[in-house]
């Protein structure tokens, strides 16, 4: 029944949680359509997976299901196309990704990181290219995106996540912001599961500050000397004592690796936006997109009730 109801529950969704998100939201820059039409629009292309002038044409399908009515005056590709860099339009998509969390915000207490690429041209793989392409280091165009996901390893919704600056950075300086996300959004974090990527003495402290267990896979080089981290002495030794369960916890993060894998597979399409800006959007739009079709999914599998309005638990 999932499948089966797979596209016309998360094209209601679409439009259902921006009606939510718009209410309030400053009217921004001069425009000839709603923002919140706009939004709509890029939610559906990116579900879609089409170009700009292909995706205008959804509304023909789509646009009574969106709550998009049917006038002389439609968006235009190029509309479409400036919507990826409209403050109104970005905060709505925000909004939007912030209320994806609510059906699971009182039920996910354990939450998985890792780092990702999403590929600008279809001849590329990050898989397969990551070893040649960051040992290069190449210059012009960027062949890839970089994004750090954390996710909630019961449900698997996309929790909170940062765009890198460029497709080289580390991942561990992108574990703060995204355990700020994680604290605002959910009422409770347990763990926080990331391999030896996000290994440090200050990550260990700032997710023992918010009263989870680190379990941050340790490399061979390192040391119990805590260097005032009290987190990171107590993290290997339990990982030496109790090395079994440790190792329980930690291979949670692989539930991360499934998701953006997951993300890639059901929608191949590399990222199309030239601008930094309009691709950091794009991503955004995607991963809202695996939200809703995942809380789909969750609605006939784990009977999680689709409320949006307040975080009450289900």
């Amino acid at each position: 029944m999932a499948q089966v109801n797979e596209l016309p529950e998360v094209v209601s969704l679409m439009g259902r949680l921006i009606d939510a998100a718009d209410v309030g939201m400053p009217a921004g820059r001069g425009c000839a359509h709603p923002k919140a039409h706009l939004a709509k629009l890029i939610l559906a292309q990116q579900y879609d997976g089409r170009c700009n002038r292909n995706s205008i044409g959804l509304l023909s399908l789509m646009g009574e299901k969106l709550g998009i009515p049917s006038t002389r005056n439609q968006p235009s590709y190029k509309a479409l196309e400036r919507a990826y860099d409209d403050p109104a339009v970005i905060s709505i998509l925000n909004e939007v990704f912030f209320l994806t969390q609510r059906p699971v915000s009182l039920r996910e207490e354990r939450f998985a990181v890792d780092g990702t690429c999403f590929p600008t041209t279809i001849k590329e793989n990050w898989e397969s290219a990551k070893t040649r392409f960051l040992k290069k280091n190449p210059k012009g165009r960027r062949i890839f995106e970089k994004t750090v996901l954390a996710c909630g390893t019961t449900f698997k919704i996309i929790s909170a996540f940062a765009v890198a600056a460029t497709p080289y950075t580390n991942d561990s300086p992108y574990l703060k912001p995204i355990l700020r996300q994680i604290v605002q959004l959910y009422d409770h974090v347990g763990l926080i599961a990331a391999d030896s990527a996000f290994l440090s003495r200050e990550n260990c402290a700032s997710i023992a500050e918010l009263g989870a267990k680190p379990r941050i896979m340790p490399k061979g080089n390192v040391s119990l000397k805590a260097k005032g981290f009290k987190a990171w002495r107590d993290m290997l030794i339990e990982f030496t004592r109790q090395t079994e369960s440790w190792l329980r916890d930690y291979h949670t993060r692989s539930i991360a690796e499934t998701v953006s894998s997951t993300m890639k597979r059901v929608n191949p399409t590399p990222l199309r936006k030239k601008l930094i800006i309009r691709r950091a959007v794009e991503i955004l739009a995607r991963i809202c997109i695996y939200n809703l079709r995942q809380l789909t999914y969750l609605k006939y599998t784990c009977n999680v009730q689709l409320k949006f309005d307040t975080a009450t638990p289900n």
